[in-house]
């Protein structure tokens, strides 16, 4: 146990996770520092590109040392689609018991099972540095699991729009609207993080089957300044989360719900998705490590601030994204970068022995 809390305390403690306090201290104590837009979404371009083509890069290499992954991946990759649809489910119905409106609670369950693009790429770093510091030849992070962020993100962002609209129909409430599947898919897919990722992933797999060596000498320059860009980037994200603080006073008296809900949830969706990872493992021993079901948790347990708010200002414009945004940068992105991530890699070491 003391080497888990070791490893443990080493993660609380990463570069990364100090940049992003350093952002909201940034906030508190009011200094002038600020991160330009424009290099913010350059920053972003930046992470989901390197994540992409690793994890294409990750597929193959994968693949070429044994065939049979391509199962493993298919069968994670369902399980995928199942946590998105279920926990936007889900999370939708927890909230309007706990005080939501219908509009909102729909949109907060889209937001709440699609992923958190920026959780990806915290949790990919971690799960990363920990395979370097693995013993040769030990498994503990495959690299091809953020391939498995559409197959999550695009059915939870749907569930949360069909049953919302269905469910403000029923109570005769918002406008009668028909659901636009193309424009919802559209937004869902091509949106910058999703389709940069699937391109990038894309681009790695061809790249590394058919130009191994160039593709090499390209990564060179992703692996190298990863973790600097992502530690500016959790400053910003630090930052963003200090000013959205001030918005949760516009929920009202259902606070205290609310934040139960933000810290709570995910973290049981994170859990879920350890647990699912560990069970296919067993299946098939040997073909994933504790890192990659770490991986998955980050997935199955952020809340999207990009792709969601965009398709759910189209499909459920009555929504109040004032109550969905500060809940998911000011509560739920902090809480698990510092307190979920721990306990998923607690759990996730416990079971793989790690």
């Amino acid at each position: 146990m003391g080497g888990i809390m070791e490893a443990v305390l080493a993660g609380l403690f990463a570069p990364v996770i100090l940049f992003f306090f350093l952002g909201l201290l940034t906030v508190l104590v009011k200094s002038d520092l600020e991160i330009p837009p424009a290099l913010s979404t350059a920053m972003a371009i930046f992470l989901m590109t390197a994540i992409g083509l690793r994890g294409g890069a990750a597929a193959v290499q994968a693949v070429k040392a044994a065939p049979g992954i391509l199962t493993v991946i298919v069968i994670v990759a369902v399980l995928a689609i199942i946590c998105g649809v279920s926990f936007a489910f889900i999370t939708a119905n927890v909230l309007k018991k706990a005080g939501l409106s219908t509009a909102d609670a729909w949109s907060a369950g889209g937001h709440y099972g699609a992923v958190s693009s920026a959780t990806l790429a915290v949790a990919v770093g971690l799960a990363t540095a920990a395979q370097e510091v693995a013993l040769p030849g030990s498994l503990v992070f495959g690299g091809w699991m953020p391939a498995l962020y559409p197959f999550m993100d695009t059915p939870a962002l749907l569930t949360a729009i069909v049953f919302g609209r269905m469910a403000l129909a029923k109570e005769g409430l918002g406008q009668e609207r028909k659901i636009e599947t193309k424009k919802i898919l559209h937004t869902s897919i091509f949106g910058m993080g999703v389709w940069l990722l699937i391109c990038s992933l894309v681009i790695g797999i061809l790249a590394t089957t058919f130009s191994p060596y160039e593709m090499a000498d390209t990564m060179k320059f992703f692996y190298g300044m990863f973790r600097g860009v992502l530690a500016l980037f959790l400053l910003d994200m630090g930052m963003i989360a200090g000013r959205r603080l001030s918005a949760l006073k516009e929920i009202g008296s259902n606070l205290w719900k609310i934040v139960i809900v933000a810290f709570g949830l995910p973290l049981v969706w994170g859990l879920t998705g350890v647990l699912g990872v560990f069970g296919v493992n067993l299946l098939l021993p040997g073909t994933m490590g504790w890192a990659d079901a770490f991986v998955f948790a980050a997935l199955a347990g952020g809340c999207s601030y990009v792709t969601a708010p965009v398709a759910m200002r189209i499909a459920i414009p009555e929504a109040n994204p004032s109550v969905t945004l500060p809940m998911a940068l000011a509560l739920t992105f902090p809480f698990n970068i510092v307190i979920n991530f721990r306990i998923w890699e607690i759990v996730a070491r416990t079971l793989w022995g790690a």
